[in-house]
């Protein structure tokens, strides 16, 4: 897995569902329906502001995002104006928990989550980005039951961490096209997607 620099200028990031699931559109004009279907994850495009040295950070970024293709990467989601706090360390509280329901604990007293507050939940070392569904308030001990914007993908077991300071998104760097510019002016500009594997 390799490991995106930091780049605190991202001049955009972009997440999008990789969603699984359709609308079931009858033949006969009745009521449509939603055909859910499990799996759905994220893709984050990410555009980049130019890199003012290809010999510094240029051909650096250039050759972990090749790697990335084949080898997978990790990059930390941009929190933009967003002060997630002081969280704590939450962890998963209980294992066999399934659908969008999550219990956690061992965080920060009275610790408020937002809505739409990016995190990633770390199970056997792979990372799974989501987002809290909806504002929920952690009790005097830590402990908390959050919502989650999508259904969990695996069944996390008691005590798997949550991140919620430096989320990071991980998958393969994607496209049809992968390519960047390098300008006259020695500047490298940069933008690429990262999809979810699992």
């Amino acid at each position: 897995m390799i490991i995106l620099p930091t780049w605190p200028g991202a001049r955009k990031a972009m997440p999008r569902v990789l969603d699984f699931g359709g609308i079931l559109q009858p033949d006969s004009g009745a009521e449509t329906q939603r055909l859910n279907k499990l799996g759905n994850r994220y893709g984050v495009a990410f555009e980049m502001p130019p890199l003012k040295s290809n010999a510094d950070e240029g051909m650096k970024w250039v050759n972990r995002l090749v790697r990335g293709q084949r080898e997978g990467a990790r990059m930390e989601y941009p929190l933009l104006d967003f002060d997630p706090g002081t969280p704590g360390s939450f962890v998963v509280n209980g294992s066999g928990q399934a659908g969008t329901v999550l219990n956690i604990d061992g965080g920060a007293p009275f610790y408020q989550f937002k809505e739409g507050q990016p995190f990633h939940l770390s199970i056997g070392g792979h990372l799974y980005f989501d987002f809290i569904a909806s504002d929920v308030t952690a009790n005097g001990s830590g402990a908390a039951t959050i919502t989650l914007t999508q259904m969990l993908r695996k069944p996390p077991i008691d005590g798997d961490a949550l991140e919620f300071v430096q989320p990071c998104i991980e998958g393969w760097v994607v496209g049809d096209q992968l390519g960047w510019e390098l300008a006259l002016e020695r500047n490298i500009g940069l933008s690429f997607e990262i999809h979810e594997a699992r």
